[in-house]
């Protein structure tokens, strides 16, 4: 479990920059409000899938229940959203329960490297931003093919680093910062998703965005640090800031991008 969320610190600092979606986004223009990028990065990944009131769909790692939320809203389909982190499940039902789709979706604790839900139950597996965290990606892949319905779709966003264009020094620091020794560039998670038994279908690289939405969110949280020190410690700040930054000057060189995966559960 990464301990990292749990910080009640770390939790205000996240929810007060990035808001109820802490995903990425695409963005029709660099100074673009930061949730409607997200909200259109959600309906491009939705896209393909024709999403319909019949359809259950499980997401993991859901965050804050953002992406619940908009699926239940815009396709009127079931989601059961879980997470590991009890602070952000707690604002992610808290956020819900006053909507319009309340009863469509649900929050449950659950770990994606074992999931708690028999074979073959969803028609989506849903996984924004939230395998980076994972040690063993693979396991995960395959919890989502043991799940989905044959003929059941995937469906993968992440922040993914190229491993082969990092320095030794931030090699090491991405390991540190997900406590994992493999570090998986696009190629390692097309391969992955093979090997879990799943047809790949589509794979964009949206490494613009991932420049841009890495230096808003940096930006935002040094405009707002005088704020947010009423709240937040300031080493909490500033290892926060230092990382962001990090990750955003990576991002500007290319060496860590966003991409987006389709694949389905052969029939």
């Amino acid at each position: 479990m990464d301990l990292h969320y749990e910080d009640p610190g770390v939790d205000k600092l996240y929810h007060r920059i990035w808001g109820e979606d802490i995903h990425y986004g695409i963005y029709a223009s660099e100074n673009e409000p930061i949730a409607a990028a997200t909200r259109r990065a959600k309906a491009e990944m939705a896209k393909p899938l024709a999403l319909t009131p019949e359809w259950l769909v499980l997401e993991v790692g859901c965050g804050y229940g953002a992406t619940a939320r908009f699926l239940a809203e815009r396709y009127g389909c079931r989601v059961v959203a879980t997470n590991i982190s009890a602070g952000q499940l707690r604002r992610a039902q808290e956020a819900t329960e006053a909507t319009a789709v309340a009863e469509l979706v649900s929050f449950e604790v659950a770990d994606y490297h074992d999931l708690p839900y028999g074979d073959e139950q969803f028609d989506c597996w849903w996984c924004q931003e939230a395998l980076v965290h994972s040690p063993d990606k693979l396991r995960v892949l395959q919890e989502a093919h043991r799940v989905l319905k044959p003929g059941g779709y995937a469906v993968v966003s992440d922040q993914i680093f190229r491993p082969n264009r990092l320095t030794q020094e931030e090699l090491q620091a991405v390991r540190e910062r997900y406590h994992t020794e493999r570090i998986s560039g696009p190629n390692d998670y097309a391969d992955m998703i093979r090997e879990a038994g799943f047809e790949l279908m589509e794979h964009r690289n949206w490494q613009e965005h991932a420049k841009t939405h890495r230096r808003r969110i940096r930006d935002r949280l040094a405009e707002l640090t005088p704020e947010l020190s009423e709240e937040v410690s300031p080493e909490t700040l500033k290892r926060n800031y230092e990382s962001w930054d990090a990750w955003a000057k990576l991002a500007e060189a290319g060496k860590l991008g966003f991409d987006y995966f389709l694949a389905r559960k052969p029939r």
